[in-house]
């Protein structure tokens, strides 16, 4: 065996020296990395570990000797993503009392087994044998621990990179309700999701993606409430993933989506952990991925994109009245510019008298149609939108406003716009900041310019043409295999009580037909608010001055 043992050495020597040749590529040097085992010798794995990471300044290497016997040890560790303190506990471990204890007369066979019970005493840790893994221990936040005579590595938890503040999502502010968002810490929001969920059957599956980034990703579900179908499909979507790198949870969303040329999303993004827990009693199933506060939800429905979480938070008149106010404000956002040209242009027996010749007075000595003017201010518009979301936060608004104000102000004096355009595309804009969902809302803007040229080239016919299509392509849709129309097609009854008017959360008393018909029961019926207690809580201990419940009268 000590030939064989001889001959995988040398052998790894050889792939080790490779690794210093300049002109290998990106895939040669992985497939080498991926081989090379760790060495009895010390030396050896510190100097394989030096090739592989090349002259990175962030690599420490604490070196020293334990035992009686002087054996050769290391502590590796990457500076700014370990703990100094927890790194500093381990060499103590390593160094303290080791000639007054067993561990002192131990031999380098023996050694690694005494110090994997002592320091994982204090600290989590495993065992490793290649270098690779020791490098993902590392970049991890990890330190390794390395024997000389041992060709194995412990890799002990010392992660303790700083991360940012929890706080309240700049885009999904809510007047009632938590304040918590995620960060870019997966294991932070996972913790989130925990808290808020606390029982054992949140299942948490991990992932790595990125042969280069190595990102974790975690597929977060209800067991025994999500379709196994459905945790089955997202597995098998996200782990087929082969690329080079995952720097955001829209990279996974590329290549897990129904239909890559649908304009309106297909997965359904949040930054509120409210949300997401929400969706998760529903049966959904949560993708989280390291270094975004963006979480995935799948499968996901039209209706999600236009619901708020005061909705639920407020009480029923206030909710009901802003998502019916929502609904038509994103329905006008989409159709009012194109009806607006679609009725000047072809349909102008539709408006009064009064108003009609109010209009023509407003566009004489305007050189442009109708339609060329609306097109112009919306895109004009968009224009002043996109740069105030690049500009510093500090100006951004106040360049996006008075830009708007002035080019409008401008434009009208100039005899290129009419002031009712001025009046419908400002309209339009302030209907789409109605919008909860950003990328909902740009798919909104988007359709709004197929509205604007179809009305300006066949009227109304044009606008209700585009009606009906946009409504065929919607049905169309998938959501991981759920329909993206659901619950208005295929028709589901008893879930239109959270569609467009919400209803009394005691009546909401199951889940989603389609994504929670495993366990469609959400809570005990008749939970309405009564003046009268019953009777039999009057009995019930505990309850009120006395122990008992006081009758109203």
């Amino acid at each position: 065996m000590r030939w064989l043992r001889k001959l995988l050495s040398g052998k790894a020597k050889n792939e080790a020296a490779e690794l210093a040749n300049d002109r290998l590529d990106i895939s040669q040097r992985e497939a080498i990395e991926r081989r090379l085992p760790l060495e009895r010798s010390l030396e050896d794995n510190l100097d394989a570990i030096r090739t592989v990471v090349g002259p990175s300044k962030d690599l420490m290497i604490r070196q020293l000797k334990v035992g009686q016997g002087q054996i050769g040890t290391a502590v590796l560790h990457l500076e700014g993503l370990s703990d100094s303190s927890l790194v500093e506990n381990i060499i103590r471990t390593l160094g303290l009392g080791t000639f007054q204890t067993p561990v002192g007369s131990a031999s380098k066979r023996d050694i690694f087994d005494e110090f994997k019970q002592r320091l994982l005493q204090s600290s989590e840790g495993r065992e490793v044998n290649t270098l690779d893994e020791v490098w993902d221990g590392l970049v991890n936040g990890n330190s390794a621990v390395i024997f000389d005579g041992t060709p194995k590595a412990l890799i002990c938890a010392t992660q303790g990179f700083k991360t940012r503040a929890i706080e309240e999502p700049s885009a999904e502010t809510v007047i009632r309700g938590p304040r918590e968002g995620f960060i870019e810490s997966i294991s932070t929001n996972i913790a989130l999701l925990r808290r808020r969920i606390k029982s054992p059957n949140l299942w948490v599956e991990s992932f790595i993606l990125g042969h280069l980034t190595r990102t974790d990703v975690a597929i977060a579900y209800i067991k025994g409430l999500a379709s196994e179908e459905l945790v089955q499909e997202v597995r098998q979507r996200v782990s087929r993933i082969q690329i080079d790198g995952i720097i955001e949870s829209g990279d996974i969303e590329n290549f897990i989506e129904d239909n890559p040329f649908a304009v309106s999303p297909l997965v359904f993004r949040t930054e509120r952990v409210d949300r997401a827990v929400s969706m998760l009693l529903e049966g959904r199933v949560c993708i989280v991925t390291d270094g975004t506060p963006f979480v995935l939800v799948v499968p996901m429905s039209l209706p999600m994109l236009l619901q708020a979480p005061d909705d639920y938070y407020e009480k029923l008149p206030i909710g009901a009245f802003l998502r019916v106010l929502r609904h038509v404000a994103f329905t006008s956002s989409i159709l009012l510019p194109g009806t607006y040209v679609a009725v000047l242009e072809f349909h102008q027996e539709l408006l009064p008298t009064q108003l009609l010749l109010r209009i023509t007075a407003a566009k004489e000595g305007v050189p442009f149609p109708v339609v060329s003017e609306v097109f112009m201010m919306e895109l004009l518009f968009e224009l002043l939108r996109e740069a105030g979301i690049r500009l510093p936060r500090a100006i951004g608004p106040a360049v996006t406003i008075v830009g708007a104000l002035v080019l409008g102000e401008a434009a009208i004096r100039a005899g290129l716009v009419s002031a009712p355009v001025v009046i419908i595309v400002a309209l339009t804009a302030i209907a789409s900041f109605t919008v909860p969902t950003f990328s909902f809302g740009i798919a909104a803007r988007l359709t709004r310019f197929i509205f604007i040229i179809l009305g300006g080239t066949f009227g109304l016919f044009g606008v209700q043409f585009g009606i009906l299509v946009l409504v065929l392509l919607l049905a169309s849709l998938r959501s991981f295999g759920y329909p993206f129309l659901s619950p208005m097609a295929p028709l589901v009854v008893r879930d239109l009580k959270d569609l467009y008017c919400r209803a009394w959360r005691w009546y909401m008393d199951t889940r989603p037909l389609l994504e929670g018909a495993r366990e469609p029961v959400r809570q005990a019926k008749g939970q309405m608010p009564r003046p009268g207690i019953e009777k039999e809580e009057t009995e019930k201990p505990g309850r009120g001055i006395g122990g008992k419940w006081r009758r109203r009268r």
